[in-house]
């Protein structure tokens, strides 16, 4: 079969730019692979500050009432210390509600301290997930200018921007790695 000379021309240019359009596909799916695991990590980055903020609130209701007990405490003690209380029978009653606040203070102080430690850990956890959000943001940045690099080798059917763009690639899958094992 013969071609015209034209057409022999852009057959062999487009299967000159076969390996070159199987690159920009693969930096296309690693580029959509990199947007999608990074908006995954943003929305889990948000949920666990969110939870951090939930618990941390829970924590200091927790702190509050741990402190009007204490109040009451010591008001209760300070009537039975005082004096003021004449009848055995009311100083006996206000005896035993200090000792029913003092029991309950310590399981109180105790909830607050361990929501508290909840919120530290949901807070860093989400300070884990945002390093590696951004990481593999870093990466799909990478991946979209190679596109482009290889791109523009493709249709100005030059070589000079392919090395410089699978170079970036390749740095981009560096970053892409890491930013998926970077929240562990």
């Amino acid at each position: 079969m013969s071609y015209p000379e034209g057409a022999t021309h852009s057959v062999e240019a487009a299967s000159g730019n076969r390996p070159i359009s199987l690159v920009v596909a693969i930096i296309a799916v690693l580029a959509a692979l990199g947007t999608l695991f990074a908006h995954h990590r943003s929305i889990h980055a948000l949920s666990s500050k969110n939870q951090a903020i939930l618990v941390q609130g829970r924590a200091t209701d927790t702190y509050n009432a741990y402190e009007a007990g204490q109040i009451r405490l010591n008001i209760y003690q300070a009537l039975v210390a005082s004096d003021l209380v004449r009848s055995a029978k009311t100083k006996a009653k206000l005896e035993s509600v200090a000792d029913k606040v003092q029991t309950s203070s310590a399981a109180t102080l105790e909830k607050a301290q361990s929501l508290e430690e909840q919120a530290k850990n949901a807070d860093e956890r989400s300070d884990r997930l945002m390093k590696s959000y951004e990481t593999l943001q870093f990466a799909t940045t990478m991946f979209e200018v190679s596109i482009v690099l290889v791109s523009i080798s493709a249709l100005a059917g030059t070589r000079v921007f392919l090395p410089v763009g699978c170079t970036l690639s390749a740095v981009g899958l560096v970053f892409f790695i890491v930013g998926l094992v970077q929240y562990h």
